[in-house]
C-alpha cells in the first residue's frame, strides 16, 4: 500500500466524513481505516513477511501519484469487499507505468490475489462506503493534481481497510 502524509491524510479522512457522514456509513476513513493506494490485495494464506520484505525494498522510495478526480459508484449487494452492497465514493489514481510496475511486482508473490488485478488494476483510494447515497462536497474540496506517498503494508480487514497498516 502506498500512504499519504500525515496531513494529507488527516484531511481525506476529514473530507471521508464531510461526504459519507450523514449517509448510514458502513465504512469511512479513520484510525482503523487509513487513507491508501491499494498496490495489491492478497489472500490471508500468503506469506505475510515475504511481502513485508518485498515492500521492505521500496521503504526509501517516494511515489507520487495523480489523482484523476472523485468517483461514485453503486455496490451491488453480493461484493466480495461490501457483500451487503452500498455506495462507494473515493479519488481515482492515474494508472502511471512505475505503479503498474510495483502493481505487477507484488502480483508476482501472491497466491491468490484479491479484486481488480493485472489489466484490471484500478489505483484508487478510498474515501468512504455509505448505506445510501453520499452526499457531493463542495468540489474546492476534492484534492487534485499529485499526492506523495510511501510504502506501508499490513493485513486487508473489513471493507478493504488496513487497521494494522503499517510503515515498512
Amino acid at each position: 500500500m502506498l500512504r499519504p502524509d500525515p496531513d494529507t491524510s488527516d484531511a481525506l479522512i476529514a473530507l471521508s466524513q464531510a461526504i459519507g457522514g450523514s449517509s448510514e456509513p458502513i465504512m469511512l476513513l479513520g484510525a482503523q481505516a487509513p487513507p491508501h493506494v491499494s498496490v495489491l490485495h492478497w489472500g490471508a494464506d500468503d506469506s505475510l513477511a515475504e511481502v513485508m520484505g518485498l515492500a521492505g525494498r521500496y521503504r526509501e522510495n517516494t511515489f507520487e501519484v495523480r489523482i484523476i478526480g472523485l468517483l461514485y459508484a453503486v455496490i451491488p449487494a453480493g461484493d466480495y469487499y461490501v457483500p451487503q452492497g452500498g455506495h462507494y465514493f473515493g479519488l481515482e489514481i492515474v494508472r502511471r507505468p512505475g505503479l503498474d510496475a510495483l502493481h505487477h511486482a507484488f502480483l508476482e508473490l501472491a497466491a491468490d490475489p484479491l479484486g481488480q488485478v493485472g489489466p484490471d488494476f484500478r489505483p484508487h483510494i478510498t474515501l468512504g462506503v455509505t448505506a445510501r447515497p453520499p452526499v457531493l462536497p463542495p468540489l474546492s474540496e476534492v484534492p487534485t493534481g499529485i499526492l506523495s506517498t510511501t510504502m506501508a503494508a499490513g493485513p486487508v480487514g473489513p471493507y478493504g481497510t488496513f487497521p494494522q497498516l503499517a510503515a515498512v
